[in-house]
């Protein structure tokens, strides 16, 4: 399977962002404020890098940012959150793990007048999201959709195991995404199952396992690189071969753009990875931030990339990337 995409870099040479600035002093002139972050499970290399560029983006307007780890609890989520509204933070942003039990300090922010800036969440009481467009399944150009039926092409009625994630809302939702996108493709759904402690090594268990009762899987979709990585040291270990896309083998699908899948491509060892663009994403809380006090709430859309053997070539790493605020990749609306 081939899917090309442009690699997307700021146009503007002023006020940009590296991924490793933080700590810098107010060059803007602006009032300082206090943005905080609810990460999901800041452990995964690409909440890594969205958490840098976030503080560098808030660093470069003089402005704090604050990064809270939720590490997967739903619970330990809504107590940052609590805590973010009693340290009288300007603005919150948040990866949404459970949207039943926000509901309560969602309202304590609205009382305080304090934003809600959902990062691919969008539930009720979130003032405005910043969405990875590999995240995004209505428009018929939809990542996911390119993806299936790139594949479909490629091998027609191919059999799919789809590894999902943890209970979160986003996480959820983009399996199924995925999911729908791959049966109107005429792919077929022979199994999906979620990697629920989100890392590598109940991946490869998981898929160790998935291959024995279906050793004549085509591609496995995987909701995240950690995952992908584990199913792929499964098939290697079960004797099988992983495809590049084009060849015999198993196709295997993550996302996140982590350096380790970017490395795992260039060797042979996964298909490709939908880059959702971490470092714009970081920042694209902070200009989400921007828009709210401007009186603009619209979703802001973050270009994802897919990297395979067709473009890694053009791969930069995260940290040589460079972004301005007033012209983030985003996607037009």
């Amino acid at each position: 399977m081939t899917l090309r995409r442009t690699l997307l870099t700021a146009a503007a040479a002023t006020a940009m962002v590296p991924i490793s600035a933080c700590g810098f002093s107010d060059s803007s002139g602006g009032s300082s404020q206090t943005v905080a972050y609810s990460n999901p499970v800041a452990s995964q290399p690409a909440q890594h890098v969205l958490n840098n560029a976030f503080e560098a983006a808030a660093h470069s307007l003089g402005w704090d940012a604050k990064i809270y780890d939720a590490n997967l609890s739903p619970d330990t989520q809504v107590s940052n959150i609590q805590t973010m509204i009693q340290t009288q933070a300007d603005a919150i942003a948040v990866w949404t793990l459970d949207a039943g039990a926000m509901g309560g300090v969602y309202a304590q922010a609205k009382e305080q007048s304090i934003p809600i800036i959902g990062v691919n969440s969008d539930d009720e009481g979130i003032t405005t999201t910043v969405w990875w467009e590999s995240f995004m399944c209505e428009a018929p150009d939809a990542p996911f959709k390119r993806a299936a039926q790139s594949v479909a092409k490629e091998r027609p009625g191919a059999k799919v195991i789809v590894l999902g994630g943890p209970p979160a809302p986003s996480v959820q939702k983009n399996a199924s995404c995925f999911t729908e996108a791959a049966e109107d493709a005429g792919l077929e759904i022979i199994n999906r199952t979620d990697n629920v402690k989100d890392d590598s090594a109940n991946a490869l268990a998981l898929t160790s396992d998935l291959l024995a009762k279906y050793p004549d899987v085509d591609f496995i979709w995987a909701y995240n690189d950690l995952t992908a990585l584990g199913a792929s040291s499964a098939v290697t270990a079960a004797g099988l071969k992983v495809s590049d896309g084009q060849s015999p083998g198993v196709i295997i699908h993550g996302t996140n753009g982590d350096a380790d899948a970017i490395q795992a491509i260039r060797e042979g060892r996964l298909t490709g990875t939908w880059d959702p663009n971490n470092v714009a994403s970081g920042m694209s809380i902070i200009k989400a931030v921007q828009n709210i006090q401007e009186g603009n709430t619209d979703d802001l859309i973050i270009k994802s990339t897919f990297w395979d053997t067709s473009n890694i070539d053009n791969y930069v790493d995260s940290d040589k990337v460079t972004y301005d605020l007033d012209d983030l990749p985003l996607v037009a609306r």
